[in-house]
């Protein structure tokens, strides 16, 4: 029987192959990488990749977004979204960082606001929560 490694619970929990076709919800408490063909929603704790080969549509979050392949649908990345050289992002994007390559597409509309609800430091656009 082989042990799993501590280092390997941090790694990718879950793989969608390049042969796969998927539709549905993903929750997740760690980090998916696809290089098949997804459509719906993935939500995960860790970091989403979406390989070169793949397609991905519908709505995704998690910590971090690496894309190399191609998404269309709405991205909230807690931390940041990366699109590679090879990848194509078609929609809408909500994330504290973003990152095209050079050769990188990216179409739709960003909103780079804190994904955290701070009280004391409300959008620039909103006035402070009245009580708080």
């Amino acid at each position: 029987m082989r042990r799993k490694s501590k280092h390997y619970n941090n790694l990718i929990d879950t793989i969608v192959c390049e042969d796969a076709t998927i539709k549905g919800a993903l929750h997740t408490q760690k980090s998916v990488r696809i290089e098949g063909r997804y459509e719906g929603e993935i939500n995960a704790s860790g970091d989403i990749y979406i390989g070169e080969t793949s397609t991905v549509k519908g709505d995704i979050i998690a910590k971090n977004i690496i894309v190399s392949g191609e998404f269309i649908g709405t991205i909230e990345a807690v931390i940041g979204l990366h699109v590679q050289s090879t990848g194509k992002v078609y929609g809408n994007i909500k994330a504290e960082k973003l990152i095209i390559e050079e050769g990188g597409i990216y179409k739709g509309h960003v909103n780079m606001d804190s994904l955290t609800h701070d009280p004391q430091h409300p959008p620039h656009n909103q006035p402070p929560i009245a009580g708080e």
